[in-house]
């Protein structure tokens, strides 16, 4: 923890250092009642398409309520010391749908990789029209092939485990003490990757996946028209992408300071005051964390889960040994 909170204590530092009080206060006053209102629904929403999607993946097993719940307990959890919304989440789900913790943990993985590819896609999509010329083209042609690369990987081992086990055992012999671990974990991993061999139910994954995006990217583009109208539609799918690596950075919990930071920086690009940008930070900041303590704190009710037991039986749950 200690490394997240001298981050987030530098940054917030920094933060207090630049702005004008008197700005900041009266860019707050663009946020009214209505406008989080709308701006908590469109989250709300995104939990629940996230949800379908999970559900998806996950071979329907789950009811579209309790995919809804597990993924706000997860939101909820991540806001928690140690980030543990992702394990978390796994350990409720593979309760509920009785199986292995691991193996949903794998399919949390394959959700993960496709939303570093959504945040590649917009960064790759906007730093050109941001920097104009000052940027070589070369460098987006070689993102770009390593990213469909990488793509089309992923797509072939999920398509020929059998013969992506047997490259592994070449490299790694089963009956060593590392091939024991590693191998077995490798293989279910490989089975939370199903769904890539399955055109018909990866579309209708991949479907809720972008209506999650697609309401994640609503709900910044809503705040943007109420602070700063100016500002073209791109400049919401640039700050989408800086304020999703920045959620990665190390920080205290909930990302106190480092979200703001990373609103702040993006803003700073469009020529916006540090002062704006953090009013705007700190009201899409209170958004991301009020939605999933209220349906977080509504779902472990609903499933008569303890969010304490949880948190403290997740920060000792070893994943390696499902």
């Amino acid at each position: 923890m200690l490394p997240g909170i001298i981050c987030s204590a530098v940054i917030i530092g920094v933060l207090i250092y630049f702005i004008d009080w008197n700005v900041l206060k009266e860019a707050l006053k663009n946020c009214s009642l209505k406008l989080f209102l709308i701006l908590f629904a469109l989250q709300t929403l995104s939990f629940f398409f996230r949800g379908m999607a999970w559900r998806t993946i996950l071979e329907d097993l789950p009811s579209p309520l309790n995919a809804f719940f597990t993924i706000s307990e997860g939101y909820l959890l991540n806001l928690l010391p140690l980030r543990l919304g992702e394990i978390g989440r796994s350990v409720i789900m593979g309760g509920l749908i009785n199986r292995s913790p691991f193996y949903v943990f794998t399919t949390v993985i394959l959700e993960r990789v496709f939303d570093l590819l959504i945040t590649l896609i917009f960064l790759l999509i906007t730093i050109p029209m941001l920097s104009a010329a000052n940027f070589s083209a070369t460098i987006y042609y070689v993102l770009f092939g390593v990213m469909i690369l990488g793509i089309i990987l992923m797509f072939w081992i999920a398509s020929h485990q059998q013969q992506f086990m047997d490259f592994l055992q070449k490299i790694i012999k089963p009956d060593t003490k590392i091939g024991k671990f590693v191998l077995p974990k490798v293989k279910l991993l490989l089975s939370g990757m199903g769904i890539l061999t399955q055109p018909k139910r990866f579309l209708i994954w991949l479907f809720w996946i972008l209506a999650t995006w697609a309401c994640w990217i609503a709900t910044l583009q809503v705040g943007m028209r109420e602070f700063f109208p100016q500002l073209p539609f791109w400049a919401g799918l640039f700050t989408q992408g800086i304020g999703a690596l920045g959620g990665a950075i190390p920080s205290a919990p909930a990302g106190i300071g480092v979200v703001e930071g990373a609103y702040v920086v993006a803003m700073g690009f469009f020529g916006i005051d540090q002062s704006s940008s953090l009013a705007f930070g700190l009201v899409m900041h209170a958004v991301a964390i009020v939605t999933p303590i209220i349906w977080g704190l509504i779902g472990f009710s609903a499933q008569g889960l303890k969010l304490t037991e949880v948190f403290t039986n997740t920060m000792n749950r070893d994943l390696s040994k499902e």
